[in-house]
C-alpha cells in the first residue's frame, strides 16, 4: 500500500482494501454525517437546512461508494524535480493531479540515463507495471516485446474508450504506433513541427564581448575562442556518447543518429560518410584547444546541467522547449545571464545542415498484456484531451493559486516559481502524457526567454531540420548490435570517435574504421536498409 493512500485513509477514517494492478478502490470522501457531527440542534424553522445536510450526507456516502481506478504506471524520470523528489507518489502536485483526473496512480520511475537498457531489463524479466513508458514500436527492444506478446493491441480499446484520442491525434502518428502486425500498440503525444533540438548560446557573453550570433563554422569557432579567452570554463559542453553534442555534426549534415544516401544511392549510417571525417577533425580541434569540456564524453545530463546552471558554459545543445527552463536555472547563479536559441552552423561544403527531424510522436506508452482493466488506462489517457476548459487549464498550468490566478476576463496570470528544480513541471510536463508536444506555448510564453524560444521554433528552427531516412528494425542490426545507429547504441562508432577526439586514435584511420564496420556486417546492414527504402518500409523524416 502506498504511503499517500495511508495518509488519505487516515484523514478520512476509512478502511479501504487496495487491489493490485489495474483494479479499483473505493473513492475518498469527506465527513460522513454533516448535521450530526457538528453537535448542534436544528429547529423546526430550519427544515430546509436539515434537508440540505441530509442530501450532502447522502451524496458523500454515494461518493464513498464510487470506484477510483488504481493505475500502476512506469514513467520515464526525465524531469529534474521528479528525480529529486523523495517519493513522487506522495508529492502534493501528484495528489492534485490524481484528484482532478479521478485516478490513483502508483508511479514507478525509470531513470532517464540509460532508459532503454533499464526498460529492456524490466521487459526481459517480465516484471513491469500495467502501463509503461517506452521507445517507438519499431525499435529493437519494443518490437521484440510486441513479438513476444508482452503488450496489448489497442485498436478495439481505442475505438470504444478513446473518442478524444481518435479525433485529435493525427493519422500519421497512429501509423508510427503500429507493430509489425499492423495493430496499434502504443498511445503517445504528437508533434505538429518536427524541429526538436537546437544550439543555445549565452547572449550576455556575446554582448559583453561584442560578438554577433555565429552563422558559419568559422563564426562558431571564433566565438568559442573568445569565450575561452574571457575565462569561460567550458566554451562548449557535450554529454556522454556524443549525446546533445551534435552542433558540429549538424554543420556537416552527418548527425550520427541519422541515415543518408551515399553517392551510389545506398542508405548508410551518416557516421560512415566522408563528411564525418571532417566533423570529427573539428571536434578534435575543439578538444585540443580546450574549447570543449574535456569530460563531455562522460557527462550525464545532471552533471552537464549543473555546470551550465553554475554559469560555466558558453554553448550547448538542448531541446528547444527546454531552453527557457535553463534560463531559470542559470539566473539563480548569474542574474544577468541568458540563453538564446541559434541554428546549427552553415555547412562549409555548401550541403545540408541541421538537427535531425524529430518523429511525429515520442512520449509513448504500452499496456501490459496481463493488465486486468486496460480500459481504465485508455480512458485515463483519453481524458487528457477532454476539451473541458477547466481540466485543460489545470493540465496546462497546474494548481490554481500556486502557479497561476485567473484574471477578471478569464485569462490566465501565470506565476512560475523561479527555482530549480521547478515544481511547476510536475503536472504539465511529467504527468500530462498526451498533448501536442512540439513546444509548450502556454507556459513558455511567461518564462525568461520563452517568447524568443517560441519565435525561433516557429521560424528559424524549421530551416534547421536535417531530413533523413529511418530504416525500421533491421534484422542485420539485431545480429550486429555494435553497428547500430540508435543513440546510446552506436558502439563501434562511439568507440572510434571518442578515441579520435581525445587523441588516442588517428583520424587518418577513418577509412579503416569504415572498413571494419563493413566487415562486421555493415554490408548486410546497408543492403537491408536500402531495400527498405526502395520498397517503402523505411520512414522518411523531414
Amino acid at each position: 500500500m502506498k504511503k499517500k493512500q495511508i495518509i488519505k485513509m487516515a484523514a478520512m477514517g476509512l478502511a479501504l482494501t487496495m487491489l493490485a494492478g489495474c483494479a479499483s478502490k473505493p473513492a475518498d470522501s469527506g465527513d460522513t454525517a454533516g448535521g450530526e457531527s457538528s453537535g448542534t440542534s436544528v429547529s423546526s424553522g430550519e427544515s430546509s437546512g436539515e434537508e440540505t445536510n441530509q442530501e450532502e450526507s447522502s451524496q458523500a456516502q454515494e461518493d464513498s461508494n464510487q470506484e477510483v481506478p488504481v493505475i500502476d504506471i512506469g514513467l520515464r524520470a526525465g524531469n529534474s524535480y521528479v528525480q529529486a523528489c523523495p517519493d513522487i507518489n506522495t508529492d502534493e502536485h501528484v495528489l492534485a493531479f490524481e484528484e482532478k483526473m479521478g485516478v490513483d496512480l502508483d508511479i514507478t520511475l525509470i531513470q532517464h540515463d540509460g532508459f532503454t537498457e533499464k526498460l529492456g531489463m524490466m521487459l526481459a524479466q517480465g516484471d513491469f507495471p500495467d502501463v509503461i513508458s517506452g521507445d517507438m514500436p519499431y525499435t529493437s527492444v519494443m518490437a521484440g516485446a510486441i513479438e513476444n506478446g508482452l503488450f496489448l493491441p489497442l485498436d478495439d480499446l481505442l475505438e470504444e474508450y478513446a473518442p478524444n484520442l481518435m479525433a485529435q491525434v493525427p493519422e500519421n502518428v497512429w501509423d508510427e504506433l503500429r507493430g509489425p502486425d499492423g495493430h496499434i500498440y502504443a498511445i503517445g503525444d504528437f508533434m505538429t513541427n518536427t524541429a526538436r533540438r537546437c544550439t543555445v548560446i549565452r547572449k550576455d557573453l556575446l554582448e559583453k564581448l561584442n560578438l554577433e550570433v555565429p552563422v558559419t563554422l568559422d563564426d562558431y569557432y571564433n566565438v568559442l575562442v573568445a569565450f575561452k579567452n574571457a575565462g569561460v570554463k567550458y566554451p562548449f559542453i557535450g554529454r556522454e556518447k556524443f549525446k546533445y553534442s551534435e552542433t558540429f555534426f549538424a554543420a556537416y549534415g552527418v548527425v550520427p543518429t541519422t541515415w543518408q544516401q551515399n553517392e551510389n544511392g545506398e542508405v548508410v549510417p551518416a557516421y560512415i560518410l566522408p563528411e564525418m571525417k571532417e566533423a570529427l577533425a573539428f571536434y578534435k580541434k575543439l578538444y585540443d584547444e580546450g574549447l570543449i569540456d574535456a569530460e563531455s564524453l562522460t557527462n550525464n545530463g545532471t552533471v552537464r546541467d549543473q555546470k551550465a546552471a553554475a554559469g560555466d558554459v558558453g554553448m550547448m545543445v538542448v531541446n528547444i522547449s527546454a531552453a527557457p527552463g535553463y534560463n531559470i536555472a542559470l539566473k539563480e547563479n548569474v542574474p544577468d545571464a541568458e540563453w538564446i536559441c541559434v541554428a546549427s552552423p552553415e555547412n562549409p561544403n555548401g550541403g545540408s545542415h541541421g538537427y535531425a527531424a524529430f518523429t511525429p510522436t515520442a512520449n509513448v506508452h504500452y499496456i501490459n498484456a496481463k493488465c486486468e482493466n486496460p480500459e481504465e488506462i485508455v480512458k485515463f489517457f483519453d481524458k487528457m484531451l477532454d476539451p473541458d476548459p477547466d481540466l485543460q487549464r489545470f493540465l496546462t498550468y497546474g494548481v490554481e493559486g500556486e502557479f497561476y490566478t485567473l484574471n477578471a476576463d478569464g485569462t490566465v496570470n501565470l506565476q512560475l516559481p523561479e527555482v530549480s528544480p521547478n515544481p511547476f513541471d510536475v503536472i504539465p510536463q511529467f504527468l500530462r502524457r498526451i498533448k501536442d508536444a512540439g513546444i509548450d506555448r502556454a507556459t513558455i510564453t511567461g518564462m525568461q526567454g520563452g517568447p524568443e524560444a517560441i519565435e525561433y521554433y516557429d521560424t528559424k528552427a524549421k530551416d534547421d531540420i536535417l531530413t533523413y531516412i529511418q530504416p525500421i528494425n533491421l534484422q542485420s542490426i539485431v545480429e550486429h548490435p555494435e553497428l547500430s545507429v540508435e543513440e546510446d547504441k552506436q558502439e563501434l562508432f562511439i568507440n572510434y570517435a571518442s578515441k579520435v577526439m581525445i587523441g588516442t586514435e588517428s583520424l587518418d584511420n577513418f577509412d579503416k574504421f569504415v572498413e571494419e564496420w563493413m566487415e562486421r556486417g555493415g554490408s548486410d546492414v546497408i543492403k537491408e536498409a536500402t531495400e527498405q527504402y526502395n520498397n517503402g518500409t523505411a520512414k522518411e523524416r523531414k
